[in-house]
């Protein structure tokens, strides 16, 4: 998970500084919070957030290895969103105060 956050973090960092130094921030911000929200979705499916009690029960129908590998993705992809939803956020907060 750690490697996942680092990733997501310096992806996001990249994305930033390409979008300083090419003077089109909004545009970059967008994409930041893109990868965020897609990551987000992403989790959420694997996951089974967007699912009712009658999925999740027939979920645990299935071997716990399939469950665990699941659960695994499921929080590497939510790692990997965090940063890239904080930085598309505070870069967000930083075009209003401009």
């Amino acid at each position: 998970m750690k490697k996942s956050f680092f990733i997501g973090l310096s992806l996001a960092t990249v994305i930033l500084i390409i979008g300083f130094f090419t003077n089109n921030i909004e545009l970059y911000r967008s994409i930041i919070l893109g990868i965020g929200i897609v990551f987000v979705l992403i989790s959420g499916l694997i996951g089974g957030i967007f699912t009712t009690s009658g999925h999740q029960q027939a979920n645990y129908s299935e071997p716990e290895e399939d469950r665990r590998k699941r659960r695994n993705f499921f929080l590497i992809t939510s790692t990997f969103a965090i940063p890239n939803l904080v930085i598309g956020f505070l870069l967000y907060l930083y075009q209003i105060q401009l």
